[in-house]
């Protein structure tokens, strides 16, 4: 998908993450939904868009059932990965970190508060600690950057996708 998802595109995920996968010499399939791995900018909307296709959406509670991807895995980018990464922050590259805007913050804050995906007592603690410390380091980073990154962003995938197989 590209930006905040529309139900076609949610449907088809979520139809696309209930066929399991073919299970390794056995005589039955897994029973297991594959992981549907997902690489959102990191700032509050790519927040946003990751939980709507995991949880759902509030306007469209009622199709939540048919159209939420439980498998979801959070790929990346996170902003608090590209600070620990040794990337070369003197350069004050504007395509690496991004100041957060007010919108930015404000938004951030209102999921912190009222998300219940984002709640300190939730689902995905990952998900609230990375929009805790976009606000406390007041940055974010985009997709984007990753194509300045020795290796692109077919490098960095690679190398992201093999820690988790």
């Amino acid at each position: 998908g590209k930006g905040y998802p529309d139900l076609c595109t949610r449907a088809f995920l979520h139809l696309l993450s209930q066929i399991p996968p073919p299970a390794s010499g056995a005589l039955l399939p897994s029973r297991n939904p594959p992981p549907v791995y997902v690489l959102v900018d990191s700032d509050p909307d790519g927040m946003a868009i990751m939980s709507t296709y995991k949880y759902g959406s509030k306007a469209q509670a009622h199709e939540n059932m048919n159209l939420a991807v439980q498998s979801i895995r959070w790929l990346g980018l996170q902003a608090s990965e590209v600070v620990s990464s040794g990337l070369d922050l003197d350069r004050h590259d504007d395509d690496v970190l991004i100041p957060l805007t007010l919108r930015d913050r404000k938004k951030a804050q209102d999921m912190l508060a009222r998300s219940p995906v984002f709640a300190a007592d939730e689902p995905e603690p990952a998900w609230r600690g990375e929009l805790q410390h976009m606000l406390m380091s007041n940055v974010k980073a985009e997709i984007e950057s990753l194509y300045e990154r020795e290796g692109g962003i077919q490098g960095w995938l690679d190398r992201k996708l093999q820690t988790l197989i």
